[in-house]
Parts: C-alpha cells; sequence; structure tokens
C-alpha cells in the first residue's frame, strides 16, 4: 500500500464530517451538561454516568482512579463502573466550576464520531487521495452498524477510533516514531475500556512479531525496547485507572455473550431492534448474544459484492500481503474465534466445546466476547473499499460508494432514528418512586445510605445511587462490572456485628430488606430511632425522632416492633414483579423466566411465588397477568394452588390485561409465607407455533400482584 498526500485543507474535512454526521444521528441535546435524563434511561449508561457523579464529589485518591463513595465497604475504581477514566480526572480537577449534574459523555459521543472520521480518513488515504472517495468511504466507517449500535448502550465503547488507529499504525508505509504512537495509542485505550485495549493489544502484538520475523524490519533489540516503553507505560497507567484492585477469580459468562456466525448479516439488536430497513432475518440469535451483533448493513455488503471481482484478480497480491502480515492475521483468526466462544452458533443451532474450568474462568475475564470480533469488522470494511479503489476507473469508484453510502444511510436508518428519538426525548426511568418528602429531608440530614444486607447489583440499585448521588452521600448500593466477593462477606458480617452491638452510625440511613427488620426492631431505640416503611420501602432512621429540623414521619407509615418481620407488606400495596420491581428476584421461585420491562413470564409446566403475607388478614389477591396466546393457541389454562391446597382453575383467553382472584380461606392467612404454585399445562414456545425461534415454553406473565 502506498502512502498518498492530501492537501492541507482536506485536513479539517473529517472533522466537519464527524461532527456532522454526530449531529444528524444524535442531535445536540446530549452535548447540555445539565441534561442526565438520556443517562438515567438505560442500565449501562446510569452506571456510567453514576460511577462518574460518585467519584467527582469523592475525596481524591492515590491511585487516582479509587471511587470510596461508590460502594463504601465493596467500592474499588472507576474503572469498573466504565465511568471513563481517561476523562473523569479532568473534570474532577474542574469539578467546582462545573455546576450540579454535570455530565461530559455528550461531548464524548461527539468526540467518538469526530476521531473515527479523523482515523478513518488517515486510514483511507493510505490508498486513496481523492477527496470525494474519501468523503464516501470516510462515512462508510461513520454508519458502520457496531458503533452505531453501543450509542445509548455502553457510551465508553462507542469509541472504536482507538481500532482503526491501530490499523493505520499497522499498515502506514512509515514507521517513524512507533514506540512513541503505539506507546500513547495503548495507555489511551486502557483508560476508555479494557475490552477494546484488549483489541488493540492484540494487534500491536501481532504486528510486532510481523515486523521481527516476518518483514525483518525489526530487530530484537527494538522489538524489546519498544515492549518495554509499551508496556511500561501501560502498567502505569492501569494502576493509576484503579485496574488492579482485587476482584473476585474465577468470573463466569463466556459464552454467554457470545457472536453468531450469522452476525455479518443478522440485523436484529438488543430488545427486538431491527438495524436493517429493507429486510430482517427470523430472530435466530439466543437472548444474551446482542453483545455479539456485528451486522454490516447491505450498503457495505453492496461494497463487498463489488470487491469480489477484484479480490479474486488481486488474489496472488493478496496472498502476500496476508504472509507478509500472518501473525496480524492470526490475531484476527483469534479474535473471531474468541467471539464465537466455545458455544458455536449458527443461527439458532449450536454445539459447545468442552473447556476446563481454569480456561473457562480466564476466558470470562472478557466474558461479553462477542465484542472482539470488532477489529476484524473494520478490516472486512478496508478491505472491501481498498479493492474497489483499486479495481475499477475513479469515476466508477465514486458510484459504487455513493451507492454503498445511500444504501447503508437508508438501511440502518430505523435503528439510529430510533435511538436519536430516545436520546432526545427520553426521561429517566429509574423504577420505583421516591416521592415522599421524607426522602429529601434524610439526604439533608445523613452522610451515607446503606442497604442490609449489601450484594453487587441489588434490586433497584440505582434508584438508591442516584438518591445518593443527587445529595452527595456515600452508598453501597451499586453495581459494578466486576467486584471483589470478599469485601461484600466481610462488609455483611461488619454490618451483623453493628447489629447486634446496637451502636449505628448516626450519619447513615439504613435500607433494610424485610428478611432482616426484626433484628434492628429489637435493637433500635424507639425514644430516638425510626423505623419506617416509606414507599415500600423498610428504613431505619437513627436519631431521626430527636432532630429538630427533620420532618415528622406519620405514625401510620412506622413499624410497629411488635409487627413480624414477615408481614411488612400492606393491603393493597403494588408488589411490582417487573425487572423494576424490589420483589422481582426474592419472590419469583422457580419456573420464572427473566424480569422484564412490564414483567416476568412463566417458563415450563410449573411456576412457583412465595410472598409474605401482609399486616392485616387479607381476604385475597389479585394478579395482573399476560397469556401467551395466538389464534392457534386461543387460551391458556393455569391450575392454582396455594400451600399445597388446590384453590381454583383459571382460563386466560386475553394477550393481557388479565385480573386473576386468589381467594385465601381457612387458616391460609394464620402464619407464615404463602407458597402459590401454577400449574400450567397448555405451555408452549413461540418457536412451536411458527412466531420467532424462542424456545421457551411460556403460559402467562405477571406483571404485579397485590393483597386484598
Amino acid at each position: 500500500m502506498l502512502k498518498t498526500k492530501n492537501s492541507r485543507q482536506s485536513f479539517f474535512l473529517p472533522l466537519i464530517l464527524g461532527l456532522a454526521t454526530f449531529l444528524l444521528l444524535v442531535g445536540p441535546s446530549v452535548l447540555n451538561p445539565r441534561n442526565i435524563a438520556w443517562l438515567l434511561s438505560g442500565f449501562d449508561m446510569t452506571l456510567e454516568y453514576l460511577g462518574w457523579a460518585f467519584y467527582r464529589y469523592g475525596p481524591w485518591t492515590f491511585p487516582i482512579g479509587m471511587n470510596p463513595q461508590f460502594g463504601l465497604d465493596i467500592s474499588s475504581s472507576i474503572i469498573y463502573s466504565n465511568s471513563l477514566p481517561l476523562l473523569a480526572p479532568f473534570f474532577k480537577l474542574l469539578s467546582p466550576w462545573l455546576g450540579d449534574p454535570f455530565q461530559f459523555w455528550g461531548f464524548w459521543l461527539m468526540g467518538c464520531f469526530i476521531l473515527q472520521a479523523w482515523m478513518a480518513w488517515k486510514l483511507l488515504s493510505l490508498v486513496s487521495n481523492s477527496v470525494s472517495i474519501l468523503i464516501l468511504s470516510t462515512s462508510l466507517f461513520l454508519f458502520s452498524p457496531p458503533m452505531l449500535y453501543q450509542i445509548g448502550f455502553h457510551n465508553s465503547t462507542v469509541a472504536m477510533f482507538p481500532l482503526l488507529a491501530a490499523w493505520y499504525l499497522i499498515l502506514r508505509p512509515d514507521q517513524e516514531r512507533r514506540i512513541l504512537w503505539w506507546t500513547i495509542l495503548l495507555p489511551c485505550t486502557l483508560l476508555i475500556h479494557p475490552y477494546t485495549f484488549a483489541m488493540v493489544l492484540v494487534l500491536w502484538l501481532g504486528d510486532v512479531l510481523d515486523r521481527l520475523c516476518m518483514q525483518k524490519m525489526m530487530s530484537l533489540f527494538g522489538a524489546a525496547q519498544e515492549f518495554v516503553c509499551v508496556f511500561g507505560v501501560t502498567i502505569l497507567f492501569a494502576w493509576q485507572a484503579g485496574y488492579f484492585q482485587s476482584i473476585s477469580p474465577g468470573e463466569t459468562g463466556f459464552g454467554m455473550y457470545r457472536m453468531n456466525l450469522l452476525a455479518l448479516f443478522d440485523p436484529s439488536g438488543f430488545d427486538s431492534q431491527n438495524w436493517s430497513y429493507l429486510y430482517q432475518l427470523p430472530k435466530v440469535r439466543a437472548l444474551n448474544n446482542y453483545e455479539g451483533f456485528s451486522y454490516l448493513g447491505l450498503g457495505i455488503i453492496w461494497i463487498l459484492l463489488m470487491a469480489i471481482p477484484a479480490i479474486l484478480s488481486f488474489r496472488k497480491h493478496f496472498s502476500d500481503w496476508i504472509k507478509k502480515y500472518i501473525f496480524v492475521c492470526c490475531a484476527m483468526l483469534g479474535c473471531t474465534l474468541f467471539a464465537l466462544s466455545n458455544q458455536v452458533a449458527i443461527g439458532s443451532w449450536t454445539f459447545t466445546i468442552p473447556l476446563n474450568s481454569t480456561l473457562f474462568s480466564l476466558a470470562s475475564i472478557l466474558r461479553a466476547s462477542g465484542r472482539m470480533f470488532w477489529p476484524v469488522f473494520y478490516f472486512i470494511l478496508f478491505i472491501g473499499i481498498f479493492f474497489v479503489i483499486r479495481s475499477y476507473s475513479r469515476k466508477i469508484t465514486i458510484t459504487i460508494l455513493a451507492i454503498g453510502l445511500s444504501i447503508q444511510v437508508i438501511d440502518t436508518s430505523p435503528a439510529w432514528l430510533e435511538k436519536k428519538m430516545a436520546l432526545n426525548t427520553q426521561a429517566a426511568n429509574l423504577g420505583l418512586s421516591l416521592d415522599n418528602p421524607f426522602w429529601d429531608a434524610a439526604g439533608q440530614y445523613y452522610k451515607n445510605i446503606v442497604r442490609v444486607p449489601v450484594w453487587n447489583e441489588q434490586v433497584i440499585w440505582e434508584k438508591f445511587a442516584s438518591f445518593a448521588a443527587k445529595h452527595h452521600l456515600g452508598t453501597n448500593s451499586v453495581f459494578m462490572g466486576r467486584v471483589d466477593n470478599n469485601k461484600i462477606i466481610q462488609s455483611n458480617q461488619r454490618m451483623q456485628d453493628v447489629i447486634q452491638s446496637g451502636q449505628f452510625a448516626t450519619d447513615t440511613l439504613y435500607v433494610v430488606e424485610d428478611s432482616e427488620i426484626s433484628k434492628f426492631l429489637t435493637r433500635m431505640n424507639p425514644q430516638t430511632d425510626l423505623i419506617a416503611r416509606i414507599n415500600e420501602i423498610n428504613v431505619f432512621a437513627p436519631g431521626w425522632k430527636k432532630c429538630s429540623t427533620c420532618i415528622a414521619v406519620p405514625v401510620e407509615l412506622e413499624i410497629d416492633p411488635k409487627m413480624s418481620s414477615e408481614r411488612l407488606i400492606k393491603l393493597g400495596e403494588k408488589i411490582d414483579l417487573s425487572q423494576f420491581g424490589k420483589y422481582a428476584k426474592s419472590f419469583l421461585i422457580s419456573g420464572w423466566s427473566v424480569p422484564e420491562k412490564w414483567g416476568t413470564w412463566s417458563m415450563g409446566n410449573t411456576a412457583v411465588i412465595q410472598i409474605p403475607l401482609p399486616a392485616l388478614n387479607p381476604q385475597g389477591i389479585k394478579l395482573d397477568a399476560q397469556a401467551f396466546i395466538s389464534t392457534l393457541h386461543p387460551f391458556q389454562e393455569i391450575e392454582i394452588w396455594v400451600n399445597g391446597r388446590y384453590i381454583k382453575k383459571e382460563n386466560c383467553d386475553k394477550r393481557s390485561g388479565n385480573l386473576i382472584d386468589i381467594p385465601l380461606k381457612g387458616d391460609l392467612t394464620q402464619s407464615g409465607p404463602l407458597k402459590i404454585e401454577f400449574k400450567l399445562p397448555n405451555a408452549i414456545s413461540p418457536k412451536v407455533l411458527g412466531i420467532g425461534s424462542d424456545t421457551r415454553p411460556l403460559a402467562i406473565g405477571i406483571e404485579s400482584l397485590r393483597y386484598y
């Protein structure tokens, strides 16, 4: 490949192109540093923002990436909340002048588009100096679905420009200052996201081996010098970012978030999102394979089809190139195999390659393995454009690229227009509302909010974390990508010691699970301390009653010290069984799928719920449920048993709005929790009915229930 020169005037064109594409696909509203609603409307974005919000107001630490307020006893660093160590310390320095709230993620997305365009332009300038060709081909890199897919999902991994920078450093003929550029690229990528760093690292290692062994362009001393410089600076940055904080060994998940062999041609994204306006494959991927999304887009497929004759014509030159870059090609092959994982899938068909526990644990460090295909994706795109440029005249090349770009923009438009609308209109959705005046008053009075017991990714963790961030409190209600389980065990043990001694921290508000509330009831001082159920949440507020400036809590919200901890739910209280409900994980015992935004589907012919009794003896339970029905399967039969006793049979013939009444008679409400068993003889999967590839046998989906 020969490097060509562009005019100075064209230096600014990729920057303008990146900015214009950002405004078209994302819009300017995310640039408002006070606008955080769009960040609090998605799970991973919420984590990224809240990690930064706690880091901003937390103390300076050494290493500087530590985030002690986000997690308290179980805290670690901002890298494990994906809070962008590349920028977070800089904005922390400016924090006193930034106002509140403040988010830099909108500017980050804009920067990703600009740098994507700039690096694509640099890479493509190796094969063309035509401004028209560069504009069209750079635009194809900007409309690459894997990058656009990450917007509003994982904002830190929108940064795919480091992959293009790596390809540029590998392919450029002039290798002047290569040590300097790789020493900048790898540590900076490490401060963006560990997955992106892993991809760049693999490409760099392949390049060093090629230049040392195949191309004979690097001496052994030069390779050693480069290794020392790159790894030395990278380890220093990793240390300061907090990478070396202890996390629990034996991570799991490898194979769950894999890439499907049909991924390049499968436009189905996360949560039924379709990335093609022009066609759609039947849903063939497993539930969690959204991390393996690598759809090319019909425009890029068109480019590749046009390149096939040239690839065949130049196959000798292509073969020579592969030999020259054999280790880089091996790196791409390795990335592809890792992305496919040991659970190799083509469509809905999967076969498993056994791994021993050690290899599985090591592979699970990068459990979202489907992402590892991204450098190969961009190589495929670059090669397609390269061969089109090499085999056609300038005029025909421009025509092919223009047609391809037009098709790509139109084809992917349903998804990126949907994303743009969501980012510019969606309000924060954190589930359960903390609308009682008590919460704001407590935020002014306490310094910490602590959940008892604690674990990683508790139900509605983001609700309390958002509350704590708003009031600049510390909290252990967090979710982190990696966590030290020993810290969790030790934190819970310390909390039990505190409860046993009755020496509660007076600057801490405790949010207590039902199973633990009786311990607080026996150790509290009823003259000074408050235990109440506010917004369906048990709170223990030490010293609240002796606080002269604190608001009074209505007596009816207080929990009677004589009350059994199993009878905290009130008559009429909504028990939400969606992913936003605090009860979903604890009450759904067996036979249920993963809680979704609306509720939870049963999965199989039997499903069991176990719920505590309310404060007053109820007459029955009302369920708000969906039913999995179709014209070929018009109703679901449900047989209901409570504590082993047959209650009734119900036929649900509506897709939604099924109100199921479960009367409770005799001694069922006298003591203990209720075990409700649903026998579902008509459960059937969408695949059997021919309306999808989902193989789960579905019958009913419970949205919520309440005692009456």
